[in-house]
């Protein structure tokens, strides 16, 4: 039996497990590698680190040699100028913003440009960071045989050759017409280079994902056979829905980390504006993946923990917590709080915005303040939900939040639907081996992590459910509200 492994290559390091196609899995494995960080917004990893950490995995699992498939996913929106089988410079990541001043050039220039991608854009695109490569480094960029997008992408080309990437990835690039299903090579000339340096976009159908074979040399770095196909599975958001609920119109999720986000599979809507909502092409280009997210989940809950509850270890405050939220109308009895610390993104896209709360009593106390916090990124969460027309009545949660029964049940109630935990280790990983099997026509019983099971943790709405309704309405609309004063408060800093 073939094994296939899946690798997600992630913000700090890659995940990989090995499996079989029945969804056995015989070995997981990782491996670290660093981000260089700059003071003007500059964030850099070394793509050979990349390569390095790669082998490393592999190597780790003792299970190179019997591999019969890679399946590749990770970080997208990275820009990585390659050539003679080398990267010409470290790469510029997603979360790069060095280029501030060029995105606003383009923004000038390119009045249609976010109707024609489909997106909001903002100073982390790829086409505003060519722009700043075609400004700072323009030697750079004249060497480059190819500019890859991703960290897949990029072990991809390494391993066979082939320069491609997925409708996904592409998505988040600012280069992406998703009317004419192709580069926009306007965009690309304001930035600064010939569209021709980007990747080929891989075809509609499974089998288009398949990149090429691991080349002799690549092998041999590897540690795998020679002449082994090489997937390059949807970038990471897709491979993490796809991984977790599955790839069709209706499949959604919540997820709640240091940010939270609603992500949900959906149809094609032609008349949709771009919005603070994501819009990501998947395979196909017949759905789209939307989400949803908040600036600051978790990272709220942990400052509000310090800041009201100070000394107070975790177990403690869920069985403080549960007893207040058990009291009729205690939703009712808290502020209403805007999370975002340091800027939002869902329901609005602004940096501007801070935290706030709103309805602040004398009889308020320090539960109440740390209970409002969880309450507004749940609303945050619902708010991006509302926006996509998406009312689940099952929704799964991932993320180390999902542990806290308390977050739990003011989700359900807020969303009004049952909330879903169970273990579900790397979607990543394990969706991009299922797009090894699918791109090869393998038979294989790789199924999404939350297929209904045994394990399912379920928490229901409660009773009070009915009461948040108008409370929730009155937290979208102060969004609208604050704006102005959020934009005074930076203009006066």
């Amino acid at each position: 039996m073939e094994l296939i492994a899946g690798l997600d290559f992630g913000t700090s390091s890659v995940k990989l497990a090995v499996v079989t196609p029945d969804g056995e899995v015989l070995a997981r494995a990782h491996a670290d590698y660093p981000t260089r960080a700059g003071h003007s917004g500059e964030m850099e990893q070394d793509p050979g680190d990349w390569w390095e950490a790669a082998r490393r995995a592999l190597a780790e699992t003792g299970l190179g040699q019997r591999l019969g498939a890679l399946g590749l996913t990770g970080q997208m929106q990275d820009l990585i100028p390659v050539a003679a089988g080398r990267a010409l410079r470290p790469a510029l990541l997603y979360s790069d913003t060095r280029a501030t001043a060029e995105h606003e050039r383009l923004l000038r220039e390119l009045p249609d440009w976010e109707r024609l991608t489909g997106n909001q854009q903002d100073a982390s695109n790829v086409a505003a960071k060519i722009a700043w490569l075609a400004g700072h480094e323009p030697e750079t960029l004249a060497a480059a045989e190819h500019l890859l997008l991703g960290a897949p992408g990029f072990v991809a080309w390494r391993a066979t050759g082939a320069a491609v990437v997925d409708t996904i990835t592409a998505s988040t690039t600012g280069l992406l017409g998703v009317a004419e299903r192709a580069w926009l090579a306007p965009v690309a000339r304001a930035a600064g280079c010939d569209a021709a340096l980007l990747p080929r976009l891989l075809g509609p159908l499974p089998e288009d994902a398949v990149v090429g074979a691991v080349t002799a040399a690549a092998a041999a770095e590897l540690g795998v056979p020679a002449g082994i196909p090489v997937v390059h599975a949807m970038g990471d958001a897709g491979s993490t829905t796809d991984g977790l609920v599955g790839s069709e119109p209706g499949d959604a999720y919540l997820y709640l980390g240091t940010t939270g986000w609603f992500a949900a599979v959906t149809e094609v809507d032609p008349a949709a504006e771009p919005s603070p909502i994501h819009s990501l092409v998947m395979p196909g280009w017949d759905a789209r993946l939307r989400i949803g997210a908040v600036q600051s989940a978790g990272a709220s809950a942990n400052w509000a923990r310090k800041c009201f509850l100070p000394g107070l270890d975790f177990a403690t405050i869920e069985t403080r917590i549960a007893a207040r939220i058990a009291e009729p109308g205690s939703a009712a009895a808290q502020p209403l709080c805007l999370p975002g610390l340091g800027g939002e993104r869902t329901p609005v896209r602004d940096a501007d915005f801070r935290g706030a709360f709103i309805g602040v009593q004398e009889a308020t106390g320090p539960d109440d303040f740390y209970l409002s916090v969880l309450m507004g990124v749940a609303m945050a969460l619902r708010h991006a939900a509302d926006s996509l027309g998406v009312h689940q009545r099952r929704i799964p949660l991932v993320g180390g939040a999902a542990s806290s029964a308390a977050w739990r049940r003011i989700l359900a109630d807020v969303f009004d639907a049952t909330i879903v935990t169970r273990e579900a280790n790397d979607p990543g990983t394990h969706s991009a081996a299922r797009a090894a099997a699918a791109a090869l026509a393998i038979p294989h019983r790789l199924e999404p992590l939350f297929t209904p099971g045994p394990t399912d943790i379920e928490t229901r709405p409660s009773r009070d459910r009915g009461l948040l309704e108008p409370l929730i309405a009155a937290h979208r609309r102060l969004y609208d509200a604050l704006a102005p004063s959020f934009h005074d408060i930076a203009n006066a800093l």
